[in-house]
C-alpha cells in the first residue's frame, strides 16, 4: 500500500476480512505515520516505494494517497506491471486522468478506481428494488447530502488538505455520489450546476447544487453542502435520499435505514441486512473483495479506469457548468470495455 494518511486505517482494516488478498507492507513519505499504521496491523514498513517493490514482490499495488500522487505512483506501478487499486478520484486533471487511463491501458495493466460508496449496503439494496420494479419507472430522485463537518475556523480536522482544495466538494465528495447515481440510473447526457464557497477559511466550493439528466428520462438532484449544522457529524449515509417511481417511493434515512411505500399504500420499513463490519455499510471490505474477485477473473470491475472517465468528466462538466451558468450536455461519452484479466497466477 501506498498511503498512510485518514483513509488507510480504514482500508487495511477492511483488507483483514477480503478472502484472497491482503497487504503485507506499507510506504509514505511521512515515515513516522507509516511506522505507527505497520505496527497497528501487524505489517512491514519501508522508507521508498521502489525498496518496498524489491522486497515484497507484490501481486498488486492499493494507492491510498492524496490525488495530486495518484497518477504518479500509479504510473510507477504500471511500469512494474503491477495491477492497481487507486483511490478517487483519478488526478487532479481530467487531462492527466485521461492520460492515466491509456498508459494503464497500453500496457494492459488493470486499473480499478477504489470507489467504495455504490457499495454500501443500501445503496445496493436500492439498486435491487429497482432492477425488480418496485417502483415502476423512476423518474426523479433526490439526495441532501450534509455531513455537517465544515464550519468553524478549523473545519475537516482528520482531513486537513480538504481545506487547500481548489475544487472541493464536487471533487472530493460529489464524485462518490456521480458514481452511485449512474449505478443506480444509468447514464446521464446533461448537468446543469451551482456552486458556492459558504466558509471562507477554505479555498473551493463547500456547497453545490446539480441536476442530472439521463438518457432514460431520470432527473436527479444533488443538493449538498458541508456547512450546515447536524447535530451528529458525518451520519452513516451523509444525508437523505428519495427516489420516485410510477409504482412507488423509496426513502433512505441518515442511518441506512429504508422505508417503501407502493402507489396506494402506506410507507412501511423496508428490512434488509445492513454488514455490522467494515466502513459505512461493509463498503470498504466489498469494495476490495471485488478487486481481488477481479484479478482472479471472476469479475469485471465495475469501476475500471476506462469506466470511471465518465464519472470524472461529468464532475469538471458540473464545474464548467458553474462557471458558464448554463447546462452542458455530457454527449458523446467515451467508449469504455472492462475485460475480465486473469492475474490470479
Amino acid at each position: 500500500m501506498v498511503g498512510a494518511g485518514f483513509f488507510a486505517d480504514i482500508q487495511l482494516e477492511a483488507w483483514a476480512s477480503v478472502h484472497g488478498g491482503g497487504i503485507v507492507g506499507i510506504y509514505d513519505q511521512d515515515f513516522q505515520k507509516a511506522q505507527h499504521i505497520a505496527h497497528k496491523y501487524g505489517i512491514e514498513v519501508y522508507s521508498s516505494f521502489d525498496d518496498m517493490l524489491a522486497s515484497v514482490k507484490p501481486h498488486f499495488i492499493d494507492i491510498c494517497t492524496p490525488p495530486d500522487s495518484h497518477s504518479y505512483y500509479a504510473r510507477l506501478a504500471a511500469d512494474a506491471s503491477l495491477p492497481i487499486l487507486c483511490q478517487k478520484p483519478l488526478s487532479t486533471t481530467l487531462k492527466e486522468g485521461r492520460e492515466l487511463v491509456q498508459y494503464c491501458k497500453e500496457r494492459r495493466v488493470p486499473l480499478m478506481i477504489n470507489e467504495n460508496w455504490r457499495w454500501q449496503a443500501w445503496y445496493r439494496e436500492i439498486k435491487k428494488l429497482i432492477d425488480a420494479k418496485a417502483l415502476g419507472e423512476v423518474y426523479t430522485a433526490y439526495f441532501s447530502m450534509r455531513p455537517g463537518d465544515g464550519w468553524g475556523s478549523n473545519p475537516y480536522a482528520m482531513q486537513p488538505y480538504f481545506k487547500k482544495m481548489e475544487k472541493f466538494l464536487l471533487f472530493e465528495t460529489g464524485v462518490h455520489y456521480i458514481d452511485t447515481f449512474r449505478y443506480l440510473f444509468g447514464e446521464m447526457e446533461s448537468v446543469y450546476c451551482r456552486t458556492r464557497t459558504i466558509n471562507p477559511v477554505i479555498k473551493g466550493e463547500d456547497f453545490a447544487i446539480a441536476q442530472f439528466h439521463f438518457d432514460n428520462g431520470v432527473t436527479v438532484i444533488y443538493d449538498a453542502n458541508r456547512t450546515t449544522y447536524k447535530e451528529h457529524e458525518r451520519s452513516l449515509t451523509y444525508g437523505c435520499m428519495t427516489i420516485e417511481g410510477t409504482g412507488g417511493s423509496l426513502r433512505l434515512q441518515e442511518d441506512g435505514r429504508l422505508f417503501y411505500t407502493a402507489r396506494g399504500g402506506t410507507e412501511q420499513e423496508h428490512t434488509y441486512p445492513i454488514p455490522a463490519n467494515g466502513w459505512k455499510g461493509g463498503s470498504t471490505i466489498a469494495t476490495q473483495q471485488h478487486f481481488i474477485d477481479g484479478l482472479a477473473g471472476k469479475c469485471a470491475f465495475e469501476t475500471s479506469g476506462e469506466d470511471y472517465l465518465i464519472t470524472f468528466e461529468t464532475v469538471f462538466a458540473c464545474y464548467e457548468s458553474a462557471s458558464s451558468n448554463k447546462a452542458v450536455s455530457l454527449l458523446p461519452r467515451p467508449v469504455t470495455t472492462s475485460p475480465v484479466i486473469n492475474h490470479s497466477q
